[in-house]
């Protein structure tokens, strides 16, 4: 064969190969942003994308109350500096897999709880269901809340969550479970705006609100090491759930579950957007007081 030819042959097994690669490349990318919980990659399968999802310290958990062990050593939560409303604004977001508040204030921090440091607040979000029965994604003692609300902090050691999430004790979530009751005037900004984002991506700029009015009154907690609880589920989390509710009306309940009932692309993640319990695998789940739910 003529050097000519070969290295035409040559040239064009190369490019094939090349072509592959980018293809590989970029289906490598858009497989790892397809999880979701009603279309692409649900829960039961996220660990085939990220191996992180399948290990031994995941959330959430089911908290077995007779197993869970009194710790005197665990401290109050500070929450003081959570009433800086002031000057900064949110921004409110579809995500696409939840409604989650940013917030850009570094004075949002929390200390206490027996963390082991300040953790600033970057962000809110909520897991909720399509019944009243359903849609938190801890549980106690196998019942199940309509909502929860996470509360995702960052170690004062970093500047962002993306720095600290794969980083041992780097985020520390406050967990509280939402049921219903009286309507909740402290969450009307929230309820307000959540027409204003019914397409992902879609966002808005909120008042400046105080999370801690939307907390319950005490911060007795359950605690316990765990994970993100969607991928890519680092185990970097020191988790705290209250034990305390928080209450909102029916009617404010219901217009979470509105965003899943459009027909924009995407929406069915918007309702039912909760991960089952993880196996605890010889975990301790510790609290600071000695009575639990009744």
């Amino acid at each position: 064969m003529p050097f000519i030819q070969r290295i035409q042959m040559m040239l064009g097994f190369s490019c094939v190969v090349y072509i592959l690669l980018i293809v590989i490349h970029s289906t490598s990318g858009f497989v790892q942003s397809s999880w979701g919980y009603h279309h692409g990659v649900g829960p039961n399968r996220w660990g085939t994308l990220f191996s992180t999802c399948k290990g031994r310290r995941q959330s959430p958990i089911d908290i077995q109350t007779q197993d869970v062990v009194y710790d005197k050593n665990l401290k109050q939560f500070n929450l003081s500096d959570l009433d800086k409303v002031d000057e900064y604004r949110a921004k409110f977001e579809n995500s696409g897999h939840s409604v989650e508040v940013h917030l850009s204030d570094k004075r949002l921090r929390v200390t206490g709880g027996s963390l082991p440091g300040p953790y600033t607040v970057a962000q809110f979000h909520f897991h909720w269901g399509s019944v009243n029965h359903r849609g938190s994604e801890h549980a106690i003692n196998g019942r199940h809340f309509p909502i929860e609300m996470h509360v995702v902090m960052h170690s004062d050691k970093f500047q962002t969550v993306t720095d600290a999430m794969n980083v041992t004790n780097g985020l520390a979530v406050l967990g509280f479970f939402i049921d219903v009751g009286d309507y909740n005037d402290e969450f009307e900004s929230i309820i307000r705006n959540l027409r204003n984002i019914k397409r992902k991506s879609d966002s808005v700029i909120i008042k400046a609100l105080s999370l801690s009015d939307l907390f319950p009154q005490t911060t007795d907690y359950l605690r316990y090491a765990g994970s993100l609880t969607t991928p890519p589920c680092y185990q970097s989390v020191i988790w705290s759930v209250f034990v305390h509710r928080i209450y909102i009306s029916q009617y404010q309940l219901d217009q979470f579950r509105s965003l899943g009932k459009t027909h924009y692309p995407g929406s069915e993640d918007l309702i039912n957007n909760y991960r089952n319990p993880q196996p605890l695998n010889g975990r301790k789940v510790t609290t600071n007081v000695q009575l639990l739910f009744n």
